[in-house]
């Protein structure tokens, strides 16, 4: 297979991402699954998979576009790096805030207008050509920026980036909308079950924002996950919420730190934290049909696990939406 004008020798049943890492060749990846289309190569010659070019858009697919973790690398001869400019466009920073220590929002302005769900993600870009994807959190219909919520971790090369580094005023690129975990107006009945653990918050109260909006009739719980009180950082929004909505439902889910609330109140009462893993306590709780609607965010163990015993409960494949967030060191160095 010939890359960049160089050949690199593949083996059998290798991707072309894995072969091109094997020969360290540096290239943009991070879920390795498909989902995030960070490895999106073009082909000069060769024959691509359809499971390669699964969610791209139709222009893209044209172009002989294709995500290199999906494509076997033994059916392509010849491929090539985009030109940034096709699939990467242009927005300011605007306004940054923390929620905690450790979890800030973003808001960012599109250079050009931007049609996106809420609940899709972009891939950001910074200057030093790190790319990781972030899910929104704003609703198109109502807000002209882009929302994010970006959680640091202590060795994440981009996090750091974006907390440290990236002020009012700078421009970033950025390539999306991408994701079909958004809400639909043709499942306005149905009852919504919302599960996500940390940031994974962001594109669920998108969605849900986005149903209230549209008038969706059926109840909606949301189950926010996490290990203390300030990874339950949208909790007086969604409290909120839940005053102002008869048929929406907030439930704070604490799986760690419990002694992080023994002293907290509001409005001079206790607030109400159950204690435990989100997923398990409204897998206990939720009594599903084929018509409930499940949105599973977060971790991704949680998120595969949870999709399973839902799925063996009674909800239908086609009504449980995932955006699974992959934390893990895939490039054995710094992130």
């Amino acid at each position: 297979m010939i890359f960049n004008k160089k050949n690199y020798q593949p083996t059998s049943n290798e991707s072309v991402l894995e072969c091109l890492l094997r020969h360290d060749v540096n290239i943009d990846y991070s879920c390795k699954t498909g989902n995030c289309q960070s490895c999106m190569l073009k082909s000069t010659q060769g024959k691509i998979d359809k499971a390669a070019q699964k969610g791209l858009k139709s222009t893209a697919i044209e172009q002989g576009f294709f995500l290199a973790c999906q494509q076997k690398s033994e059916t392509i001869q010849s491929a090539e790096l985009i030109d940034a400019e096709l699939i990467f466009s242009h927005a300011r920073l605007v306004d940054k805030k923390l929620f905690s220590d450790d979890i800030c929002q973003l808001i960012i302005e599109p250079v050009s207008p931007l049609y996106y769900h809420a609940g899709q993600f972009i891939n950001l870009k910074n200057p030093q050509g790190i790319v990781r994807s972030y899910s929104i959190a704003s609703i198109p219909s109502e807000q002209q920026f882009i929302e994010l919520h970006i959680q640091k971790k202590s060795d994440g090369m981009m996090t750091n980036w974006l907390f440290n580094e990236f002020t009012i005023g700078n421009n970033i690129d950025f390539q999306g909308p991408i994701g079909e975990c958004f809400y639909t107006s043709e499942n306005k009945n149905n009852p919504m079950i919302l599960i996500g653990t940390g940031t994974g918050a962001a594109p669920l109260i998108g969605i849900v924002r986005d149903a209230i909006r549209s008038g969706h009739q059926g109840s909606i719980v949301f189950y926010h996950g996490a290990r203390n009180f300030s990874g339950l950082y949208l909790h007086p929004i969604l409290s909120t919420l839940d005053k102002e909505h008869a048929n929406f439902t907030y439930r704070a889910c604490l799986s760690g730190d419990y002694d992080s609330i023994s002293n907290l109140t509001e409005n001079d009462s206790p607030i109400k934290i159950d204690l435990g893993r989100c997923n398990e306590i409204a897998m206990k709780e939720i009594q599903p049909t084929a018509e409930t609607t499940l949105y599973l965010c977060g971790n991704p163990d949680m998120v595969n696990k949870t999709r399973k015993k839902a799925f063996l409960a009674g909800i239908a494949s086609k009504n449980i939406y995932i955006d699974a967030f992959e934390y893990k060191d895939l490039r054995q160095k710094q992130r």
